[in-house]
């Protein structure tokens, strides 16, 4: 079983104690947190502060060892300043989530955001994804090169390419591997290097 699109404000010590006791539950917890700033978490109406966040994150990883915590942030979200953004891009670096994913603000109609003053001009959240992107890659780079020469427990989802505990379908990395396997099985392998998100084993 694999925790997707949890929320920061419903988690508690004893969901913690239970995701950490149960094997049945992936080591890994989706909880897309937005932004990190004070003024943007109360523009978007997260019902959570950055305190909250962070010791939640804290928790999380003294409690469940070994978990890979998947989150998405926005950029671009009306009336983000430039300050504002530094913020998550702080946030980003030195927490180091093990999955992250950047998303552009999308103006939809109807949207409470939509009518909201300081729109941020197409080109501004542009250049703020790409620089938060950026950023990730570097982290997940260097994360996926601490994984060369471990041995991992892999799903495998076609012949030649699986997936660790750490990696949901369709949204996070792969696993390429040299010598196929049954699809469907879980397979042992040593993994000998990465290529962009992807690690090859």
């Amino acid at each position: 079983m694999r925790l997707l699109y949890t929320t920061p404000v419903h988690w508690s010590g004893q969901l913690i104690d239970a995701d950490a006791e149960c094997d049945k539950i992936a080591c890994y917890i989706d909880m897309p947190l937005q932004h990190i700033d004070e003024a943007m978490l109360s523009r978007m109406r997260r019902e959570t502060s950055r305190t909250h966040i962070e010791n939640l994150i804290a928790s999380l990883r003294a409690g469940i060892p070994g978990v890979a915590i998947r989150t998405t942030f926005i950029v671009g979200f009306p009336g983000e300043t430039d300050a504002e953004f530094e913020s998550l891009l702080e946030f980003i670096e030195r927490v180091r989530f093990e999955r992250l994913g950047i998303f552009k603000y999308s103006q939809e109609e109807g949207s409470r955001a939509a009518k909201m003053p300081e729109q941020i001009p197409v080109a501004i959240k542009n250049a703020r994804y790409r620089q938060a992107m950026t950023l990730q890659q570097q982290i997940a780079r260097a994360s996926a090169r601490e994984q060369i020469g471990r041995k991992m427990k892999l799903l495998v989802d076609q012949p030649l390419i699986a997936r660790t505990e750490a990696d949901a379908p369709d949204v996070d990395a792969r696993v390429i591997l040299t010598k196929s396997a049954p699809v469907g099985e879980f397979t042992s392998r040593t993994i000998t290097g990465a290529r962009g998100y992807d690690l090859l084993a």
